[in-house]
């Protein structure tokens, strides 16, 4: 589920737009009568995608797959765009000249939460989320990872990652009139110092024509051999997290970690998840038991870790 997705409540008559991701467990929706209110998740069902209405997604037409892009030009925008003078909606430009695979994470000083991710057409905007202007001040910082999508080039672009941080100097700085939005709008280039390393064709190539590569391709720095989840070495200020964001951000770095070790090629992983009640770790068999990129799994070395710990063992 994303902001602009028409759904409908389960057990009630009422529909609506989501306009805001509020954690894991919860969105808002603006109901048919304008009023907002916060839903779980599960209480509701997509009817179908709303483009333009509140997202104002636009789409250029897709470019030439016969065309060799000798350079890589334009940039990904972040923008904030005054919805009312209570809130502020987000938005990612793609003013580049291809399409992007992306995430976008909302960190706080409690957890990093998922809040959209998805593919972007060149010269398409996209609306993130929805901020209260008053709160300013506490804005959380977004997290980006970028793919490229060149169907042919010279040079290979890396997957590119950036952590945005808004401050009072450089927001209210670029305030200025953006087309896409069709109004003002805060606004500046997120990617502008991406580098390109010169590759053979062949290697982006391959990879963008494997239906799986594109997404791992995200996480591409090989991570450590043996991966602790205990959340004291995740989070600095796990006392105050409830245990549904603990157990979310333990099973997060899972993924993480494990699609990062599949991407790189890694034979085996361990992760340290503890003995306790055994809730995490029987998570995390009932994940790697429908994984079919997993060859076993298996308790880790019993007098090193107990039954604390779970090799992986990657196909």
């Amino acid at each position: 589920m994303k902001i602009g997705d028409k759904v409908r409540l389960v057990h009630g008559k009422e529909s609506g737009i989501i306009t805001r991701v509020i954690d894991a467990q919860q969105i808002e929706v603006e109901i048919e009568d304008g009023f907002r209110i916060p839903v779980a998740k599960r209480e509701v069902t997509i009817i179908a995608t709303e483009e333009g209405l509140l997202t104002g997604k636009t789409s250029a037409p897709v470019a030439d797959q016969n065309t060799t892009v000798k350079t890589l030009d334009g940039t990904l925008q972040i923008a904030f765009q005054a919805f009312n003078d209570r809130t502020h909606r987000v938005f990612l430009i793609n003013e580049r000249n291809c399409p992007v695979l992306f995430s976008c994470f909302k960190k706080t000083k409690q957890h990093t939460l998922l809040i959209q991710s998805g593919k972007l057409e060149s010269n398409s905007i996209l609306s993130l989320d929805e901020w209260n202007t008053s709160e300013f001040s506490s804005w959380p910082n977004l997290i980006f990872q970028f793919i490229y999508l060149l169907p042919s080039l010279e040079k290979l672009v890396q997957p590119y990652s950036t952590e945005v941080i808004v401050k009072a100097e450089k927001f209210y700085k670029n305030k200025k009139h953006h087309p896409l939005l069709n109004g003002e709008a805060n606004t500046w280039a997120i990617d502008s110092d991406l580098k390109l390393d010169t590759k053979e064709i062949e290697v982006l190539t391959a990879a963008l024509n494997t239906p799986s590569a594109s997404a791992d391709l995200l996480a591409f720095d090989e991570p450590e051999a043996e991966v602790d989840l205990h959340i004291e070495k995740l989070d600095a200020d796990w006392n105050s997290l409830t245990p549904m964001q603990i157990m979310h951000t333990q099973t997060t770095t899972f993924e993480k970690k494990l699609d990062q070790a599949i991407a790189c090629g890694m034979d085996e992983i361990t992760f340290i998840h503890g003995v306790g009640n055994n809730v995490l770790k029987n998570e995390l068999h009932k994940r790697l038991s429908k994984d079919k990129r997993i060859d076993f799994f298996k308790d880790a070395k019993k007098e090193r870790f107990g039954y604390g710990a779970t090799l992986v063992k990657l196909k």
